[in-house]
């Protein structure tokens, strides 16, 4: 009988342990990173472990010699995809968001969302983080000379970009 309660002690606290391990893991991650120029769109979105990507794709070869400066692309042009995000790919998103520390503080080349307005000329890449209650916009302004993108949001746009392109075209 001691035996038997010592084991269930056991599996008690291991299961306890589990749990809480889990509830850290499971905590709602939302993502969207969002970018356009005049011959791109780019807008993917993760909410409640669904994936959703808006792009522009150019399969007439309109955009090639564009030269306004307004989008060669119009809404109608828009296309969209919905599908659950894999579990490795979340698995991967959630240790980069904790190992490079997005949530704490923005990286100095990053703008947040408070003083993110620039004077110059810019393509402004977007992304908005959420992980249970707290929350983050980064925003990364391009141009010939602004300082390299860092690699945290490199890395989570790879992620995103790779993990939509799934969605897109299924089977590869």
């Amino acid at each position: 009988m001691k035996f038997l309660s010592t084991s269930l002690s056991f599996t008690i606290v291991a299961l306890l342990l589990t749990a809480c391990e889990r509830l850290a893991m499971e905590e709602e991650l939302a993502l969207h990173y969002f970018t356009s120029t005049e011959g791109s769109y780019t807008d993917i979105k993760l909410e409640q472990g669904q994936l959703t990507y808006t792009y522009f794709e150019d399969t007439d070869n309109r955009c090639a010699q564009w030269f306004k400066s307004t989008p060669c692309w119009t809404l109608a042009d828009l296309k969209t995809v919905t599908a659950p995000l894999d579990a490795d790919t979340e698995t991967a998103l959630r240790s980069l968001l904790h190992e490079q520390q997005l949530l704490e503080a923005a990286p100095t080349n990053l703008k947040t969302a408070q003083d993110q307005a620039s004077p110059e000329r810019a393509y402004s890449e977007k992304l908005d983080i959420r992980l249970g209650q707290e929350q983050q916009q980064l925003v990364y302004l391009s141009r010939p000379d602004a300082p390299p993108k860092p690699p945290a949001l490199q890395q989570i746009e790879q992620l995103l970009q790779t993990a939509a392109e799934k969605i897109k075209t299924p089977g590869s």
